[in-house]
């Protein structure tokens, strides 16, 4: 592993590198208790001209964000690209844990703000609040008043026709087939699974209404109508929805309100319980991530994280 080739400066006032930071749209649902956090581990380096700034396969140590100067990448995928100011390098590897993918050189001298992976990790696990900032950032789609998100799950139709209350083992197989958790481990999602709750659904029953928590439901008998503020239904969600999950993760209030049309049964988890998991399980929360990035375009995702304002 060839080691970085940079040089640390003088250290830097934390006002001043939390200013930089708040440049970087990633950043700015953020709170400023959270930048000033943030600065706290990160230091400014310069690199002298062709430096090596990343090499492909290598563990991510750092998040960068360049602040003077210009790096190049080097993709199979995406062949050589410019990155100017305030470009961010590791940010993707170091949330799921993976090596680095792309290489990058510095194109004369030039000058970054380093965090170092794993006090980035440390950080971001004991505040969630920086975590629900990220996440509303990369989810932000679904910001504003537009429907719950949702997505469909598979194969729930045995498990409705069970018998008693679900196992937690049963649980665990209903979250593996939603999306955003399909990349955890098996520990991680029994963790989870311990904080889904299953719940009874009566026609008339209200799960929910404008301006309550998000919280996740896995639909796995029975139908809710999901309406506006305005009341008008925009749609009937049924077995093998799973909606709100973006909205949680972005610790958004609903919009809309939940009615039960047909009787039935769902898994619930609540935003406090979720986050409270994720504040315990690093490896939750960056399998997450990860699915999140797979999820989404890369062109989209890149413009949201990497593009200033």
């Amino acid at each position: 592993m060839q080691p970085m080739q940079f040089e640390p400066l003088a250290p830097v006032p934390a006002v001043t590198l939390a200013r930089q930071l708040r440049k970087i749209p990633l950043f700015r649902f953020v709170s400023i208790d959270e930048l000033f956090r943030i600065a706290t581990i990160a230091q400014q380096v310069r690199y002298s001209p062709d430096a090596k700034v990343q090499e492909k396969g290598n563990p991510a140590q750092f998040i960068q964000v360049l602040l003077e100067g210009r790096f190049v990448t080097r993709d199979e995928g995406d062949g050589e690209q410019t990155l100017e100011p305030p470009a961010m390098l590791g940010f993707r590897e170091v949330l799921e844990g993976t090596s680095i993918q792309t290489e990058a050189q510095a194109v004369g001298e030039s000058i970054a703000l380093a965090m170092p992976a794993e006090e980035f990790r440390t950080l971001l696990s004991a505040n969630i609040e920086l975590a629900q900032g990220l996440f509303r950032i990369l989810l932000e789609r679904r910001a504003g008043d537009g429907a719950p998100s949702r997505v469909e799950m598979s194969a729930v139709t045995t498990l409705a026709a069970s018998e008693g209350p679900l196992k937690t083992v049963d649980k665990a197989l209903v979250l593996q087939t939603v999306p955003l958790f399909a990349r955890a481990t098996g520990e991680e999602l029994f963790a989870l699974a311990s904080i889904a709750h299953e719940r009874a659904l009566e026609p008339g029953d209200q799960l929910f209404s404008e301006g309550h928590p998000t919280s996740v439901w896995l639909m796995l008998e029975g139908d809710v109508d999901l309406a506006s503020s305005a009341g008008e239904v925009s749609e009937t969600v049924g077995p093998g929805s799973c909606f709100g999950i973006e909205e949680t993760l972005a610790a958004a209030d609903w919009g809309w309100r939940a009615t039960v049309k047909n009787r039935g049964t769902a898994l619930h988890i609540e935003r406090e319980a979720l986050f409270e998991l994720l504040s315990d399980r690093m490896g939750l929360l960056q399998a997450i991530f990860g699915a999140i990035f797979l999820e989404g375009s890369k062109a989209r995702r890149e413009t949201i994280a990497f593009t200033a304002d």
